[in-house]
């Protein structure tokens, strides 16, 4: 589809409100959470949904300014590079407080399914080549966080899952 400055405007504005919600949804939860793995997990959350929101101004001040969509590189985050590592878990003791930290990740799943599945969604409508790029990039970086936060509910669930892998197998072997 093509797109005039005005609904170029309009996407970028709706982005922009997510990313706000996300930072602010995660810091709430980083100040709910008694965890220390937990809080500083939704801090990092809430600096790349700020970032994210710095991104998505400058893209609206390219298409102010001469009304068309800019290249922008976006590097891999700290969360992207951690995601796919293995790390030393910790035990967790369960109770009530492990009990609003998976509520908390519950809520955080939910926010970045949902910006995730808008910035694809916005990829597929837009015939901009710039413009389809930064949004596949950002659902990316979303997907980086849901896949974090899926780790971190699963361990807390004692799933036997950390990022998708099994942490055992049913025969005793690893």
């Amino acid at each position: 589809m093509t797109m005039n400055t005005e609904e170029a405007m309009k996407i970028l504005k709706t982005a922009i409100e997510i990313e706000e919600h996300g930072e602010a949804t995660f810091l709430r939860l980083a100040k709910e959470t008694q965890d220390a793995t937990g809080k500083r997990m939704f801090e990092r959350l809430a600096d790349d949904e700020k970032e994210h929101k710095r991104i998505l101004m400058e893209q609206m001040s390219a298409i102010t300014k001469d009304g068309s969509w800019r290249s922008i590189h976006i590097p891999k985050t700290v969360v992207e590079k951690v995601a796919p590592t293995v790390r030393a878990k910790q035990q967790r003791t369960k109770g009530e407080a492990a009990l609003g930290e998976i509520d908390a990740l519950n809520t955080a799943l939910d926010l970045e399914r949902k910006a995730s599945d808008f910035f694809r969604e916005k990829a597929k409508q837009i015939d901009a080549p710039e413009a389809k790029a930064l949004f596949i990039r950002l659902a990316e970086w979303e997907d980086a966080h849901f896949e974090l936060i899926q780790s971190e509910l699963d361990s807390l669930k004692n799933t036997g899952l950390w990022f998708g892998i099994p942490e055992f197998r049913m025969d005793g072997t690893f």
